[in-house]
């Protein structure tokens, strides 16, 4: 009997069969916790499990989507669409994962309450809240409600330990090391489409905004320092709604804009265009447990990251990559040039996609998200 034949049969014995899983992002944007929804779903139903998800839509109410009218209150909107469609979905499913404390999130575990159905919640990150007092305010309210009503899953230690003094399990993020793999042939194809020669090319995936530390990264791919060295820095993913022409703004004041390639949104061709890359940039100022740095690595492109905790984690748990202070533009362009004087140690790229085969690995994920599920549902039986 095939493995994926016993993990449906094992589900049904044990009754998990259907997930309500919520996200307060699209699945079609390049957000992480949209990817991560995505990614899960597709594995839990490799194990068996099915997915039905809610999650704000952009044109279509495809896969989920909720396509959004109000011009003020849009969180509120897809609360209350949320709820409304667990509800009339309750005879279906048995279990209701959320993801960050969100009034959508808060929304679908009340009614999960009420429906005497558990409850999980993964925390992805926890960002620092823009606003006034009040706004402060309630998103406190909304992560202390959550944090007591669900059973809490941190994607790392740091998360967990942001959330303090809640009891939070941890179940880091995991990527599927099958697709993302390094490609010879995709590094060929990829840097001939963009006109990369011998150059040593640095890659930055994800939305593009200040918050993913990318005005740092383009003052710093922009500087002087860097002068008659042979770079380019590859900028993959999309503006995001609040920044929309954060780029091109940032682009019209460099004095190399021939530095920088814009590749933009990329889909079906991703690892070949991490495969087509060097080196990984990584400078945020906040993560979670970051997918895009996880799937580099997963290519074989060592990271050169901000200093935040988990980013410093993964270098040290890999041997692997470069730090520099978050938010410091010289330094990161210091230790551009001095990779490129120093070159990439060899053994990097097969010791970064090691660390990501052992620690990060999507069904061993998926297999820990599945025990976590089982647990919370035994303790509601």
């Amino acid at each position: 009997m095939s493995e994926s034949k016993v993990g449906r049969e094992d589900r049904r014995d044990r009754g998990v069969g259907t997930v309500f899983i919520t996200s307060p992002y699209p699945l079609s944007r390049v957000t992480g916790i949209g990817r991560f929804v995505r990614d899960l779903s597709r594995f839990l139903e490799e194990a068996g499990i099915r997915a039905q998800i809610a999650n704000p839509g952009e044109s279509s109410p495809s896969n989920g989507g909720i396509v959004l009218r109000w011009k003020a209150f849009p969180s509120l909107e897809l609360a209350l669409e949320t709820a409304r469609r667990e509800i009339r979905a309750r005879s279906t499913f048995q279990l209701v994962h959320v993801q960050q404390p969100h009034l959508q999130s808060l929304m679908a575990v009340v009614v999960a309450r009420f429906l005497g159905k558990p409850s999980v919640l993964t925390l992805h990150v926890r960002p620092p809240v823009a606003g006034g007092r009040l706004r402060q305010l309630g998103h406190a309210i909304i992560s202390d409600l959550l944090l007591t009503a669900a059973a809490s899953i941190a994607v790392s230690p740091h998360v967990a330990e942001t959330f303090r003094p809640y009891h939070v399990r941890i179940i880091e993020n995991g990527v599927d090391t099958e697709y993302f793999r390094y490609s010879s042939e995709g590094r060929r194809e990829i840097r001939a489409r963009l006109g990369i020669g011998d150059e040593i090319a640095f890659v930055f995936a994800g939305r593009w905004s200040a918050t993913k530390g990318l005005d740092v990264l383009l003052r710093a791919a922009d500087s002087e320092a860097l002068n008659g060295l042979p770079f380019k820095l590859i900028l993959m993913g999309e503006p995001t709604a609040d920044e929309p022409e954060f780029v091109e703004s940032h682009l019209s004041r460099l004095s190399h804009p021939t530095r920088i390639i814009i590749a933009g949104s990329i889909s079906t061709e991703l690892p070949k265009y991490l495969s087509a890359g060097d080196v990984f940039v990584a400078p945020s100022s906040y993560e979670g447990m970051p997918l895009a740095f996880l799937e580099a690595m997963a290519v074989g492109l060592p990271p050169l990251a901000s200093d935040i905790p988990v980013h410093r984690m993964l270098v040290e748990r890999s041997g692997v990559g470069w730090l520099f202070r978050k938010g410091d533009s010289g330094e990161l362009a210091a230790t551009i040039a001095r990779i490129m004087d120093r070159g990439i140690p060899s053994s990097w790229p097969e010791r970064a996609r090691a660390t990501i085969v052992q620690h990060h690995e999507i069904r061993s994920m998926v297999r820990e998200y599945i025990s976590a599920y089982d647990e919370v549902k035994a303790d509601v039986s």
